[in-house]
């Protein structure tokens, strides 16, 4: 999509929404989808499914959103289910949080504001950005399972956010993973 301003009386969803299809065209050709009635970005890469998710603010209108991220599994929301004597699977999710959080620089949800042309480039920009030097090589530590596995249980997910990781969903994430790595 080639960069523009909106015309008047363009309704804040449609600012929103472009700006969510601009940061989805380069995850594209690398087997991401855009939903935009979820407003997210995944993929499914075998036992995991990649996500990123922008919410608009209720407060600002859809011009101002959040941006996070999330891995989740089928593998887990079974292993929970099994854990917990349930038959559905309830939670698929192994971690999530925004995606300025693992850039090291910011620990906060911070909002994007999109409502003039500059504003929007710039938070185009910059959640690309994130998403291409942090996001992309996170999602990427999940191609080796063993190791990831051994990496969370020394240092976590985060090793360098200290105090950030949840120690009973890493806990849940190697029990169910060992445990998948060994059935197979």
């Amino acid at each position: 999509m080639e960069k523009k301003d909106f015309p008047k009386g363009t309704k804040p969803r449609e600012i929103f929404v472009y700006t969510c299809e601009r940061i989805a065209e380069p995850l594209i050709p690398l087997g991401y989808k855009y939903r935009k009635s979820k407003n997210d970005i995944y993929k499914k890469n075998g036992i995991f499914v990649f996500s990123f998710d922008f919410s608009p603010s209720i407060r600002f209108g859809s011009t101002t959103f959040t941006a996070s991220f999330h891995v989740s599994s089928p593998v887990i929301a079974q292993w929970r289910s099994e854990q917990e004597g349930e038959e559905e699977a309830y939670d698929d999710g192994i971690v999530g949080t925004s995606i300025a959080r693992l850039t090291r620089r910011y620990n906060d949800f911070p909002r994007y504001e999109v409502a003039t042309l500059i504003e929007r480039e710039r938070s185009i920009q910059e959640i690309s950005g994130q998403i291409q030097d942090y996001a992309l090589p996170f999602f990427a530590r999940f191609s080796d399972l063993p190791k990831l596995l051994d990496d969370v249980e020394r240092e976590g997910f985060f090793p360098h956010r200290k105090g950030f990781d949840v120690p009973k969903r890493n806990r849940e994430f190697i029990e169910c993973f060992r445990e998948y790595l060994q059935k197979q």
